[in-house]
């Protein structure tokens, strides 16, 4: 263990770490308002209206931009560590999947369909991954990753401007049609939603950065790795990602349940 530790670069770690703790506290705002009152009889006023002054706060939507470009950048830059994104992607993908049946579970159960993640954060990095490997198995140089991220990013955005905004799964629309739409960035579904071609654009710049300033694949500014935990969450970011996605939901609920709230059955 303290072998495989002493080869990551410390750094990436913290500041991963500190990535996915601000991305966490914005779910658990969002849950405050969009996923727990589906699930509690009477459900507190105050704590919605909470969530929804923080979700539509315009520094909070600033700050989710940096933190979402951070976090898919460093996510590059470790893939540039990995023996094999290949293999990473794919295994990430078969756990997207099951937080997609997971949610659509859920979304059934509380009688709110737009609570299922058909291509959400994890789906996202997944596909990004796994053109990753797959451009790897291509022998391709770093240049091309700077090219293709800064391509990809613009045609996000320029996808962006013809986005049809928030569009929900019972609008009568075809659920394949829309998910494709999701996936291109020219609609948004569910309760999370990222487009393919701006989440891989950013993670291709990411890999860029890790090929040209982490060539010897170590920490650039520490010379031992201590774990503390930030160290733990950047480390296993996407377990923990994944794990809080049902985990806050399911304590809120035992938290109610504790308080003398009913379930909304």
């Amino acid at each position: 263990m303290k072998e495989k530790l002493k080869n990551r670069a410390m750094e990436l770690d913290l500041i991963r770490g500190f990535a996915v703790i601000l991305m966490m506290f914005d779910h658990l705002m969002y849950d405050f308002w969009g996923l727990l009152p589906g699930f509690i009889k009477d459900y507190p006023l105050d704590l919605r209206l909470l969530g929804l002054d923080y979700w539509y706060w315009d520094v909070r939507r600033v700050v989710r931009i940096g933190v979402i470009f951070l976090f898919f950048a460093l996510t590059g830059i470790c893939s540039s560590f990995s023996r094999s994104n290949l293999a990473r992607g794919s295994k990430l993908f078969a756990v997207a999947m099951v937080l997609t049946a997971a949610t659509w579970g859920a979304s059934i159960f509380a009688g709110k369909p737009n609570m299922t993640i058909a291509f959400g954060v994890l789906h996202a990095i997944a596909v990004s991954l796994i053109l990753v490997g797959i451009l790897e198995k291509l022998h391709t140089n770093k240049w091309v990753y700077l090219a293709l991220g800064i391509s990809l990013v613009g045609l996000g955005i320029w996808i962006s401007g013809y986005s049809e905004g928030y569009v929900s799964y019972n609008n009568g629309e075809n659920v394949f049609a829309l998910v494709g739409k999701t996936i291109l960035g020219l609609a948004e579904c569910g309760s999370d939603s990222f487009d393919l071609p701006t989440t891989a654009g950013q993670i291709f710049l990411g890999v860029f950065l890790g090929k040209q300033f982490y060539k010897e694949k170590r920490s650039l500014i520490f010379r031992s790795y201590h774990n503390n935990p930030l160290t733990f969450i950047g480390r296993n970011s996407l377990p923990v990602y994944f794990a809080h996605q049902v985990l806050f939901p399911a304590i809120a609920v035992v938290v109610f349940l504790c308080l003398g709230y009913e379930l909304a059955l």
